[in-house]
């Protein structure tokens, strides 16, 4: 066994899970992260220039309309979002923190600066996606 091989996240029957998007997903739920279609019987509730919200670190609700890629992209920008949201208060408005809300947008950020989309192209490429960048633009609504 190779050590490329050693770092694929496996299955509790030994299987290895097959794609960057099933091993982010599987990174989040040991994260506890709850990963979610944001869909409902009345159709999908995200615009079409979203492609996630982040809701205070513990929940991602992805737009349906998005490929395998794009979504496996969109999930590790998401559990970027989430790991900043841990870290606590800054005190500066526009910070990704605990109590915040963070909508990802459809529009990437092909070369990302440091921070939040920087940390999203490593976890995906840690988790086999072979992408320059995995990083979107993003906001954070202001608290009422």
């Amino acid at each position: 066994m190779t050590d490329a091989e050693t770092l694929v996240p496996v299955v509790a029957s030994g299987a290895p899970l097959a794609t960057p998007l099933t091993r982010l997903h599987s990174t989040a739920k040991m994260l506890g992260i709850t990963v979610l279609d944001a869909l409902d019987a009345d159709g999908p509730w995200l615009d079409d220039e979203t492609a996630a919200i982040v809701a205070c670190g513990v929940c991602v609700a992805l737009s349906p309309g998005l490929d395998d890629d794009l979504r496996a992209d969109v999930l590790a920008m998401a559990l970027a979002a989430s790991y900043l949201m841990s870290i606590g208060e800054t005190g500066r408005a526009g910070d990704i923190t605990a109590t915040n809300i963070v909508v990802i947008s459809r529009t990437r950020v092909p070369d990302p600066p440091q921070g939040p989309g920087k940390l999203a192209t490593v976890i995906a490429r840690e988790h086999g996606r072979d992408t320059a960048s995995a990083a979107f633009e993003y906001t954070v609504p202001a608290r009422d």
